[in-house]
């Protein structure tokens, strides 16, 4: 893979592997650490060799003549969670959504710099846009199920793909809403209207339909805003559920569910990143004053 020199930027980054507290498991240690002989499986060796799977460079955004993100350079490790933190507009969800072009959707926007996933740069205008959002799934802020049955939306995205298949269909609709810890309260109520079940459940929902389709990502943005405390719990423990088989990447204002469910942070500032690193560290020992101050309640 090719690697980019990275231009020097006023932001606080440190390698996830650098990063990593003293004795911490990392891949390239478990790799380490395998008996001598042993052989190790293709994609933890890609994971060892390149930790990140997503890569953002002098990446600027901009809504007509204003610039939304100014100039983002950061990784997203791969099958860990990533959080977005800072206050109401500035570029947490506009950051998020160019990791699948869902700004593109967005009339007058024009990005500069360079995404990278797995090497290649999603910026790039002849990318396959519909593969792209296959491989990097997204939970909206608002739960989205369509008008049909539950079966149906959790096999939505499949027979889009042209699955016919009907025990391949049933095999990955299970699958799917035991991932997502749905199965046992829907597995009587497939044919019945998916609007019938309560908001939480659309959420865990539309991460079943997302996750249907095998993606590599899962985007979710502000996925437990609208929900009620017991609701937010269950999605909190489905993150740590699906931690390790998919990255994800998350953004939320609740600063205590960044600091719950995250292995890194990102604070982003008017559409600058500020501080990126390891969650325990920025919320306890924040190298920068921005970061303290808005950590501490200060202002946001």
């Amino acid at each position: 893979m090719t690697l980019l020199t990275r231009k020097a930027k006023p932001v606080m980054q440190t390698s996830p592997l650098r990063f990593a507290e003293e004795g911490a498991e990392t891949p390239a240690s478990r790799e380490a650490a395998a008996p001598a002989g042993a052989s190790t499986p293709e994609a933890a060796t890609a994971e060892a060799r390149d930790p990140s799977v997503v890569c953002a460079h002098d990446l600027h955004l901009y809504y007509g003549p204003s610039e939304a993100l100014c100039g983002i350079t950061m990784d997203f490790p791969r099958h860990q969670v990533s959080a977005l933190i800072g206050p109401s507009g500035c570029g947490k969800s506009t950051l998020l959504r160019c990791l699948n072009r869902m700004n593109d959707l967005i009339d007058d926007v024009r990005t500069t710099g360079a995404i990278l996933l797995d090497g290649q740069d999603i910026t790039d205008p002849a990318l396959d846009v519909i593969e792209l959002r296959r491989r990097v799934g997204m939970v909206f802020q608002r739960a989205t199920p369509f008008p049909k049955s539950i079966y149906e939306n959790v096999a939505y995205g499949l027979r889009i793909a042209g699955t016919s298949n009907r025990a391949t269909l049933d095999e990955a609709v299970e699958m799917s809403l035991r991932r997502a810890a749905l199965w046992e309260e829907v597995k009587d109520r497939l044919r019945e209207s998916a609007l019938g079940l309560s908001g939480g459940q659309h959420q865990r929902l539309c991460i079943a339909r997302a996750i249907a389709v095998s993606p590599e990502i899962i985007l979710m943005d502000e996925p437990c805003s609208a929900l009620d405390p017991r609701s937010t719990t269950r999605i909190e423990d489905l993150i740590g559920e699906l931690r390790g088989e998919y990255t994800i990447i998350i953004v939320t204002h609740n600063m205590q569910q960044a600091a719950r469910v995250s292995d890194y942070t990102a604070f982003l500032y008017e559409g600058a990143l500020i501080e990126v690193g390891a969650t325990k560290q920025l919320f306890t020992k924040p190298q920068r004053k921005e970061t303290e101050d808005y950590i501490t309640g200060r202002f946001g």
